[in-house]
């Protein structure tokens, strides 16, 4: 049996992509591609990927088995960025997958961009409870992926892929994957989905704040939620250009071991383009950012802040 493994990598369009594939289900499947989620709450397979942590209430072979016994006879797909967590038994979920064609497929990203986007996702997680700001070292996520992705180059047919619209196939991420996974894009349901659905800059930087106070789950959700409603532009780049470079510095020193997974035509420049600091720097716009919400946050009168230095 052909297997294919997308694993992500985290914040490189894997909750829109695997929104797309569930949707698409029963078409993939006229392809020969069989994609069941786990569950029907998730639309991927994190929570076989989490079977495979130490302490998971399931067992990951008997689900993988199960998991392999529904496709038989198809090619199967299987997508969860969590099978780059540390916390996985790589070793026993591939031992299990011993016999089959094993195909495994990541995207690669910008390095700053990828680390405003996780810094975006920790801060609106309420478990995380991320209070450091943006620009303060060490960054939520490591800017050349390196450290997720360092055991999954050992393994044979990996295939890394430009998070790059420029690359894509007709500038569509879902096309493009498609076309990775030898299946023709007519006729599937394009539709474009909010994903992990980031907040802006401005937003999430109050967010932080607030985090500081240590709201309870119920408060940080609903304030998640009010921030949703509100119309914001995304603003100025908020990584600073000392910032910018050391992520730049990071993917280079990385490049070595990525290249001989690159895809065919995997043009690299893309990862190296300079994003541009705030204009009245990085200070200003955080500043900046508290000052748009605060009235906001006064209007709303649905959530209590405390009075210790918020905002």
């Amino acid at each position: 049996m052909t297997i294919i493994l997308h694993i992500g990598v985290h914040k490189t369009g894997t909750s829109a992509l695997q929104a797309f594939l569930a949707r698409n289900a029963a078409l993939l499947l006229q392809h020969g591609v069989f994609y069941k989620p786990t569950t029907s709450e998730w639309p991927n397979h994190n929570p076989l990927a989490v079977a495979f942590m130490p302490g998971s209430n399931d067992h990951g072979p008997t689900r993988l088995a199960m998991t392999l016994a529904e496709a038989e006879g198809k090619t199967l797909l299987i997508s969860s960025e969590m099978l780059c967590e540390a916390g996985v038994d790589l070793d026993l979920f591939l031992s299990c997958l011993e016999g089959h064609d094993i195909r495994v497929i990541a995207y690669v990203r910008h390095p700053s961009d990828i680390v405003v986007s996780a810094f975006n996702e920790v801060v609106r997680h309420y478990d995380t409870r991320w209070t450091r700001p943006l620009n303060e070292q060490p960054f939520a996520y490591d800017p050349s992926q390196l450290d997720i992705l360092r055991r999954w180059l050992k393994v044979p047919n990996l295939t890394l892929a430009p998070y790059d619209r420029a690359q894509w196939v007709e500038g569509s991420i879902f096309k493009d994957f498609l076309t990775m996974i030898g299946v023709p894009g007519d006729g599937f349901d394009h539709s474009q989905v909010e994903g992990n659905g980031s907040l802006p800059y401005p937003l999430i930087e109050a967010l932080r704040q607030v985090n500081i106070a240590r709201p309870s789950a119920d408060q940080h959700r609903l304030l998640v939620e009010l921030f949703r409603t509100i119309q914001s532009e995304p603003g100025e780049y908020p990584l600073t250009a000392k910032n910018v470079r050391y992520c730049i510095d990071q993917m280079r020193d990385a490049l070595p071991s990525y290249r001989p997974h690159f895809r065919p035509g995997f043009q690299e420049d893309f990862l190296f383009e300079r994003r541009h600091e705030p204009e009245r720097g990085w200070f200003s716009l955080q500043q900046s950012a508290r000052a748009r919400v605060t009235g906001f946050l006064a209007r709303v009168g649905r959530i209590r802040l405390l009075d210790a230095g918020l905002l």
